[in-house]
């Protein structure tokens, strides 16, 4: 038996259907629908930096801006990426009007018309979710991870080794000085010897010796066969110790004060220790130490820093919270890598409560032989007149203070030394009982869930662990797109999240 057929010679599969408007495709819950709700209340075009007068009429800002920060949103960070979802995704079509940019318009726009708005873009988008979700701003709950440069891992600066070098080559140059001297002391021109050089100084005298050429008219020689004169021998030894002396100074103006290393290709990157060692010994990697504070889920505020540990990071980043949000936050949490002395007279000063482990928390807590072990010199006796005396009742005697402001006692007998520090005890107990208390232990668990969990979507389902960018200013950028991608992606699930 024959079968019918049901085509029709007419019929295009590829024809054009109804209906037309991408707004009947998208699906009420749709990301795309909570972007453009809460984009339809904060205004882009101030984040915008103007467009040059000279050239063709550019891409609509506006909608260049949604098409970052939605892609941003879907966990879309290639630019390629992103180009190519503007040419394929019916939500992107739908919220930037079918614009097509190429990978590299979209650089050019982050590079020259976002780059130095995007904090402040950032900080608004925060204050609109804060007063949508009335976030309680009085609890942060604070962090830090490592993540690395895109730096060669192989290529690297310590400063210890280029002082090394320096000194060696302070004792050339005066040595090469010396023969000066040698030469020119008949005609009355010496010139001082010291144990370091300025580079100004190592100009001077290359000056000098230029004018001494041109005086005497020589001319010089190079290659096989060809016999250099004094002069010229000492001019070349004298440019080599200057162009060297330079590099040195400016390599170490490069890692600056607080750093031992930086990278060759990232001059900005730090080597440290990273949790991610791929070749399980301990290598050290250029990176950044990526700071950030949680409020209800939600990243609040995020900074960048050189600095190995998180101890130093402690006061400059809530010192940027108070810039951007304009107050304190009462309950600054975090773990024992940021209690200590200088931290917590900073809380006090500020008036935010004691809510971080320092480092010795846990042992106190979980061991009470240790916590009661008469001969730590927190347990020791102090009478009426301020004396202290150790296990053995036998009293100590003052020696000086030293560099991190503890007083060093010595016991007589024993000739053993202890430090005693009573403020910085006094506020550890504070912390402990604070972190002890019904509100602590809520803190701490909901620390561990939120910002460490903010971590690790970032890491792992995010899949952010190399920054694309080099500087660290493009790097604060870098992980700002980040942020705002998380937040957002945070606040469409908030919103449809199911209770059960």
């Amino acid at each position: 038996m024959q079968r019918p057929n049901y085509l029709q010679g007419y019929f295009n599969p590829k024809q054009l259907k109804l209906p037309l408007s991408f707004d009947i495709k998208i699906p009420f819950d749709s990301e795309a629908r909570t972007f453009d709700e809460v984009f339809r209340r904060i205004d882009l075009n101030k984040y915008i930096v103007a467009e040059p007068k000279v050239g063709r009429i550019g891409y609509n800002p506006v909608n260049m801006l949604k098409l970052i920060l939605f892609c941003q949103m879907e966990n879309i960070t290639s630019l390629r990426d992103m180009a190519k979802a503007a040419q394929h995704d019916i939500r992107i079509m739908w919220l930037t009007d079918e614009l097509k940019p190429s990978h590299q318009t979209i650089s050019e726009f982050m590079k020259h018309r976002l780059k130095d708005s995007i904090e402040k873009l950032f900080y608004d988008l925060n204050q609109y979710i804060i007063d949508q979700e009335k976030i309680d701003t009085d609890r942060l709950y604070i962090d830090g991870t490592k993540i690395e440069a895109n730096a060669n891992k192989y290529k690297f600066i310590w400063k210890g080794s280029i002082e090394k070098f320096r000194d060696k080559l302070y004792k050339k140059i005066s040595k090469q000085i010396k023969k000066l001297n040698d030469q020119y002391q008949e005609i009355g021109i010496i010139f001082p010897i010291y144990e370091t050089y300025e580079v100004s100084y190592i100009e001077n005298i290359l000056k000098f010796l230029e004018r001494e050429v041109e005086q005497t008219g020589i001319s010089f020689v190079y290659g096989k066969g060809q016999r250099k004169k004094a002069l010229q021998r000492d001019f070349e030894k004298i440019s080599e110790y200057y162009i060297k002396v330079k590099e040195y100074n400016d390599t170490i103006d490069v890692i600056g004060p607080d750093r031992n290393s930086c990278a060759r290709t990232d001059h900005d990157a730090t080597f440290m220790r990273m949790k991610e060692d791929h070749m399980r010994n301990g290598q050290l990697k250029a990176g950044y130490n990526v700071q950030i504070g949680v409020s209800d889920e939600y990243i609040m505020h995020l900074d960048i820093f050189q600095e190995r540990n998180d101890y130093q990071t402690f006061i400059p980043f809530l010192e940027g919270y108070r810039r951007a949000q304009g107050i304190y936050p009462k309950y600054p949490v975090a773990d024992a890598g940021y209690g200590g002395l200088k931290n917590y007279r900073y809380l006090k000063d500020n008036q935010m409560e004691l809510y971080q482990k320092y480092s010795m928390y846990r042992k106190e807590t979980a061991n009470q032989k240790y916590a009661q072990d008469p001969s730590r010199p927190v347990n020791f006796k102090k009478d009426e007149d301020g004396n202290f005396y150790d296990e053995n009742k036998e009293k100590l005697t003052f020696l000086w203070k030293n560099k991190k402001g503890n007083d060093v006692y010595e016991v007589p007998s024993s000739k053993r030394r202890v430090e005693i520090n009573e403020e910085l005890w006094a506020l550890q107990k504070e912390a402990r009982e604070n972190l002890q208390s019904e509100l602590g232990i809520e803190l701490r668990v909901e620390r561990s869930i939120q910002v460490e969990g903010a971590f690790g979507i970032i890491k792992d389902q995010m899949r952010f662990r190399r920054f694309k960018r080099r500087g660290i200013q493009n790097v604060k950028f870098e992980f700002m797109l980040i942020a705002i991608g998380y937040n957002l992606a945070k606040f469409h699930n908030k919103k449809y999240r199911i209770v059960q």
